[in-house]
């Protein structure tokens, strides 16, 4: 099977479609029943759990036509040796991920699956057709901008919703939310309530237990600039400047503040330069080391101080 590069859409068309009639028989005596990968919720008959972004044999194909009675499944068709297939993957399944499923992909590789290839008449590779109802929609060969893709998905919906296929999958293979930390919870919960000194005492009492945990710094960095910023309104200190430039988003202005402080004053203050390197490393927590001007911050703080 050769390689397709042309950027020709074939039309979204239930009409211009293969028919796959022995598997949409199947799906339409299944009345709509859903198989183990594709489990429906007992709350909502018209939502199904399972990976919106799948790997597919022959041996899944009644399965992924039964769940297109309900979900549009699109299928991309490529093999590993396919240059353009890399090319649209990707697009596919980034587009996949932001219709939060309302479309499953199913990606095909026809080396391994012949006899999918020949019943989705796949002449060229890439080519990405859809099942909506048990039954397939062209959609288009060759690969394609994102812009493209996006378009013809929006349209593949609208065929689907003409057919009432609205249903949704729950992604089975999200990453999970994070967990709460236990010790956190207090403090998390005192934020929440905005109260500020609470917050801070338990975020406190979490970095006693447990010394190098980055969220309780960050949190306490945070915090307490927020509590000195609401008694400084009016402090023209350049450590009270420094605070408000921050609060504002004026990060350059604060830094530069407290680093000529530091420069100023490191032989003639020591007590005032040390107080502003620790304003400045402060706010470098709650800002993070990756953020670019912490990183010109850092290298500068370290010629003042070496």
């Amino acid at each position: 099977m050769s390689e397709h590069k042309t950027q020709e859409t074939m039309p979204a068309d239930v009409r211009g479609a293969v028919s796959l009639d022995q598997n949409a028989a199947a799906t339409s005596s299944a009345g709509g029943s859903t198989t183990p990968g594709a489990t429906a919720s007992s709350t909502d008959q018209n939502q199904l759990t399972g990976p919106i972004i799948r790997d597919v044999s022959e041996a899944d194909l009644n399965e992924i036509a039964v769940i297109s009675q309900q979900v549009p499944v699109v299928i991309d068709l490529w093999a590993t040796w396919c240059q353009p297939c890399k090319q649209l993957g990707p697009i596919l399944e980034d587009l996949t991920r932001e219709l939060d499923g309302r479309i499953v992909l199913a990606k095909v590789d026809v080396d391994a699956n012949p006899q999918l290839a020949q019943a989705f008449q796949a002449q060229s590779i890439p080519t990405v057709v859809a099942l909506v109802g048990g039954r397939p929609v062209p959609l288009f060969q060759g690969a394609q901008p994102r812009q493209q893709v996006a378009a013809v998905f929006n349209e593949l919906l609208q065929v689907a919703t003409q057919a009432g296929v609205t249903g949704r999958m729950v992604d089975t293979a999200a990453p999970a939310e994070p967990k709460t930390d236990p010790l956190h919870e207090a403090a998390l919960a005192a934020e929440d309530a905005g109260d500020i000194e609470r917050a801070i005492g338990e975020w406190e009492t979490v970095l006693k237990k447990q010394p190098k945990d980055h969220t309780a710094k960050e949190a306490l960095a945070r915090l307490n600039l927020a509590k000195r910023v609401t008694s400084e309104e009016h402090d023209s200190s350049p450590l009270g400047r420094a605070d408000q430039a921050f609060i504002n988003d004026q990060v350059d202005d604060a830094f530069s503040i407290l680093l000529d402080t530091i420069s100023e004053q490191k032989l003639s203050e020591p007590d005032a330069a040390e107080a502003a390197r620790t304003r400045l490393i402060e706010m470098f927590t709650v800002l993070g080391n990756s953020d670019p001007r912490v990183k010109a911050a850092r290298a500068r703080l370290s010629t003042l101080l070496f």
